[in-house]
Formats: C-alpha cells, structure tokens, sequence
C-alpha cells in the first residue's frame, strides 16, 4: 500500500538487552523475566525489534537500515520502571500464571531492586527500542 519512494518505518521492542545487562543481578533478572513472559503469554513478540529484518524482506521490501537504543540507568526515578510495570501487568501475571515466587512481596520491591542494584554498583537496562527503516522502490 505504499507508493514507490515511501519511507516504511517501525519501532518495537527488545527485551534482550534488558535480560543480559541483568543477568548477574538475581532480583532484577527475575523481575525482567516475569515482565518478559507475560508479555510473551499474551501473545505478543517481546522481541520483536529483533525481527523487523526478516519481516521487512518478507514483505519484499528492500533489507532495513536499523538501530537499537537502550536506555540505562540507576536512580531510583529510572529503576521504578520495572516494578510500576509489573503492578500494571499483575492481572495478566495472575492471569496466566506466570510465577512471582522469586520477586517476593511486591509492594517492597522497588526498595529491594534498589538496595540490589546500588549494592552492585551497577546500571540496569529498560527494553531496547529497535527502530527499522526502508524505502519502497521506485518503479522501474
């Protein structure tokens, strides 16, 4: 449906980044996996950045220019991301049953992720944003 010389531009998510950069911190890693497989549950793709490449080719579009962004941080505004998140995805959690059993009581969480994350001295990752463009061919 788009006329040659259009410009076909997504955005989509990449959890990840957001699961490696975790990886070595128990809490956040099991928090970023809940957030993760509901989503997955729910039927969407939560990685699906990761696959704009092949859908752009299938849709016989010429291959992407991409890019992935990923946004870091460590103070408490950035890390309440994930557990708001969680609170907002807690009746599809309940729902599906995907396990909480490692984040313990949710209403603490936030100040255990913290106290997690300062005692590592480390950076924490939300979902990469992957961002796919090309433009249709002009007619030959």
């Amino acid at each position: 449906m788009l006329r040659p010389g259009a410009i076909l531009a997504f955005q989509e998510p990449t959890w990840a980044p957001a699961i490696a950069i975790t990886a070595r911190l128990p809490l956040w890693s099991a928090a970023v996996v809940v957030s993760q497989e509901t989503i997955q549950r729910s039927g969407a793709n939560p990685e699906l950045g990761l696959v704009l490449h092949r859908i752009f080719q299938e849709a016989g579009l010429p291959t992407p220019t991409m890019r992935m962004e990923v946004p870091l941080g460590s103070d408490r505004d950035f890390t309440r991301n994930l557990p708001d998140s969680l609170r907002s995805l807690r009746p599809k959690i309940d729902q599906l049953n995907v396990s909480v059993s490692k984040l313990g009581d949710l209403d603490d969480l936030p100040l255990r992720l913290q106290a997690e994350l300062e005692e590592a001295g480390a950076v924490i990752a939300w979902p990469g944003i992957v961002g796919a463009w090309a433009r249709k061919p002009e007619l030959l």
